[in-house]
């Protein structure tokens, strides 16, 4: 049974990175041979349509996100994680997640919306939330985010 552990958001954009952290930490692990560490951050169409091309043998059973996301009423470095349920927004929010997608926009969000609406995902999907404190270009994480990472 194969796990995608995937990390969406922006490399060298301080605490929007902090996927890339955790990824690169996993990496240095032995996950075994049935666990794959992939930075998910590009199209989230292309990434289904990868994920689609996988050989029913290879597919994977489930998918776990890794992301930095800003959220109403949370502290930095905060961390959340939840199963994603594939709840769906109305057909102009599918819309706007492609029309974000297909301009480059890398968000979390769209990649949940575009791969639950072209049946691109397994049944399981899990999400890790990190709350970001710093927004602007550079390498390192704070302080906050860090400890969460």
């Amino acid at each position: 049974m194969r796990t995608l552990i995937g990390g969406i958001g922006y490399r060298n954009l301080r605490d929007h990175s902090a996927a890339f952290a955790v990824l690169d930490r996993l990496e240095q692990e032995d996950l075994g041979q049935h666990v794959v560490v992939e930075d998910t951050s590009y199209n989230p169409i292309a990434l289904g349509q990868w994920l689609d091309s996988e050989p029913a043998e290879r597919r994977f059973a489930r998918i776990v996100f890794v992301s930095a996301v800003n959220r109403a009423g949370r502290q930095p470095g905060e961390v959340v994680s939840y199963r994603w349920m594939g709840t769906l927004p109305s057909r102009d929010g599918i819309h706007q997640a492609v029309t974000e997608a297909v301009t480059g926009i890398i968000a979390l969000d769209n990649t949940l919306v575009l791969g639950t609406y072209f049946n691109a995902f397994p049944a399981s999907v899990a999400v890790v939330e990190i709350e970001p404190l710093a927004h602007e270009f550079g390498s390192d994480l704070t302080p906050e985010v860090a400890a969460a990472v």
